[in-house]
């Protein structure tokens, strides 16, 4: 007779027959093994223990941990019947497979037919704390479950936390002007921070890495500090600009060449030596935009009134 999904885990010689010491432990262990828990509780939506046993889910269960799931993510969908059912095979499957491994790691420890059932329970209850600190928890597994459900791509259909996650993670991306970002980076990271896997400084700390690539001359001073940003490091010339033209910061684009030459100019070679502040006021004065300043205006007036004295008009 062919062995058992359960009597599988045991057949360490893979050929189909349970050996006399496999049977004993099988004997010792298999009492863990399909073991159902009700997960009709009272409060059904405060999950189940982390126990070494299987949580068997109602339709009533799961959808109750789904709501809680959803409702801490801001997931903005609906649950159908179809996706409740797909949740109960998934969470079986999950589940399975994690306990699979304790019980393994557990059948490697024991000695057949030497150990007794409290013994068995003792070495059952440390291998999960120990071996599998993160043993099957419900709530986590519904948790990521929601999560992989909410795309970042259709913004309509994201809740409050999930659009300011995505807006923090926007507006640091901008602050450092990297080629080496795409999109779906950004929706990466944006998911990850939503959830509470990673923080908006975590992030900020990894766009560094990217920009000490892309702007090696200013590795030290991202080093130095980790909430820099290549914003920061072009923001005198940004502020010199928009005085000299007279407009608003955020009105300088970071690619404008006067800017690109202070943040790019170390080269290929890394020897490029940085417009001094004389040189890049030289060259925003000859730019176009300054010749519609109140300033230009001024000083071409002055100019032509100068110049028609000079040649004895009464001005």
């Amino acid at each position: 007779m062919a062995l058992t999904k359960d009597e599988m885990l045991f057949d360490k010689n893979s050929n189909g027959v349970l050996e006399p010491s496999e049977q004993q432990k099988y004997d010792q262990l298999s009492s863990y093994i399909n073991v159902d828990e009700a997960a009709e509780s009272k409060n059904p939506k405060s999950g189940t223990d982390v126990t070494s046993t299987k949580t068997k889910l109602t339709v009533q269960a799961a959808r109750a941990l789904m709501e809680t799931a959803a409702e801490n993510a801001n997931y903005m969908g609906k649950f159908s019947t179809a996706d409740i059912a797909q949740f109960m095979k998934e969470f079986d499957a999950q589940q399975a497979l994690q306990v699979g491994k304790v019980i393994t790691s557990t059948a490697r420890k024991v000695t057949p037919g030497g150990t007794t059932q409290g013994a068995v329970d003792k070495t059952m209850e440390t291998t999960a704390k120990t071996e599998f600190p993160s043993f099957f928890k419900p709530t986590e597994f519904a948790a990521d479950w929601v999560w992989n459900k909410i795309n970042f791509k259709n913004e309509k259909g994201l809740g409050a936390k999930s659009l300011d996650a995505l807006a923090q993670v926007r507006g640091v991306v901008k602050s450092f002007q990297l080629l080496g970002v795409t999109d779906n980076d950004i929706r990466v990271a944006a998911k990850q921070i939503a959830r509470g896997k990673k923080t908006i400084d975590a992030y900020t700390v990894e766009l560094q890495q990217i920009a000490k690539k892309e702007y090696p001359q200013f590795a030290d001073r991202f080093d130095a500090d980790p909430t820099l940003t290549t914003y920061d490091i072009a923001s005198p010339i940004i502020k010199l600009l928009a005085k000299t033209w007279e407009i608003d910061e955020k009105d300088v684009s970071f690619d404008d060449p006067i800017v690109m030459s202070h943040m790019h100019y170390a080269g290929p070679d890394g020897k490029g030596k940085q417009p001094s502040r004389y040189e890049s006021l030289l060259k925003a004065k000859s730019h176009r935009k300054y010749q519609e300043t109140q300033e230009a205006n001024e000083n071409a007036r002055d100019a032509a009134v100068g110049l028609a004295r000079a040649f004895g008009f009464g001005v």
